[in-house]
């Protein structure tokens, strides 16, 4: 998908605006060689001032690509710099499923998907010196009938958790305190604990599950891009990075 740019893309320093180790697999799949860096915006934008759900979802990846693409601006060559920003939330009717608070929210959050089909949207943002690129892909996600036991169980299992690795965890030693302080905010919807010196545990799946993995069980059916569910439609990536490096940036 993208032999076309591929000898393009090596001229540019690619950064993933994120700490998501999800989408740092995904990325790394297509064959990107892009550096993770975790952003410092803080994700407290009102949906009530957008119109639609995308609108809110790409303003949200717009604000993290931004933070990151003005931080490594100061140090590098802004010219041969892109950086990819992404957002995922889930939505039941009009109501919108961000991040469990704690445990207790999870299975709340997971109570009310049970048997019902939730939306998931997924913005995508390219930052780069000459502008911006976005778009916002969905897919619906239909769960299957859980009883409360099987809900319990799921969320006692660590899975809607994610550990973030010891270079995250560089990174964030690297940054300021007022830095630092925002990523707690963007990471943290619990409370923080760290493992001996190795992992940081946090709860970061919107809507309390994740489609990989043990949480697969619980879905009975995707209409749409499977990795949207998962936090970046490696498709729709691919196709505009096509268009950004043969038509945008050429």
């Amino acid at each position: 998908m993208l032999a076309p740019i591929k000898h393009l893309l090596s001229n540019y320093r690619i950064v993933l605006a994120s700490g998501s180790p999800r989408r740092q697999e995904l990325v790394q799949m297509l064959g990107l060689n892009a550096e993770l860096c975790p952003s410092t915006f803080e994700e407290n934008l009102d949906v009530a001032d957008f119109k639609e759900f995308s609108d809110y979802i790409e303003a949200t990846a717009l604000g993290k690509a931004e933070e990151v693409f003005q931080r490594l601006s100061g140090v590098d060559d802004s010219k041969k710099l892109l950086v990819i920003a992404a957002d995922t939330m889930v939505t039941l009717g009009k109501e919108i499923y961000g991040k469990p608070k704690d445990a207790a929210d999870a299975v709340r959050m997971l109570t009310n998907l049970s048997g019902a089909c939730n939306r998931v949207f997924t913005g995508v943002v390219f930052k780069h010196a000459l502008g911006v690129r976005k778009f916002t892909e969905t897919a619906d996600v239909y769960f299957g009938q859980l009883t409360e036991a099987q809900i319990q169980s799921y969320v006692d299992s660590g899975d809607p958790l994610s550990f973030i690795s010891m270079y995250v965890l560089r990174l964030i030693a690297s940054l300021s305190s007022a830095e630092q302080c925002g990523l707690i905010k963007v990471f943290c919807h619990v409370d923080l604990q760290v493992f001996g010196s190795t992992y940081l545990l946090v709860i970061d799946k919107a809507g309390a599950y994740g489609v990989q993995g043990p949480g697969g069980a619980l879905i009975r059916r995707i209409d749409g891009d499977f990795y949207c569910v998962m936090g970046l439609p490696l498709n729709r990536l691919c196709c505009e990075l096509n268009k950004l490096f043969l038509e945008d940036l050429n």
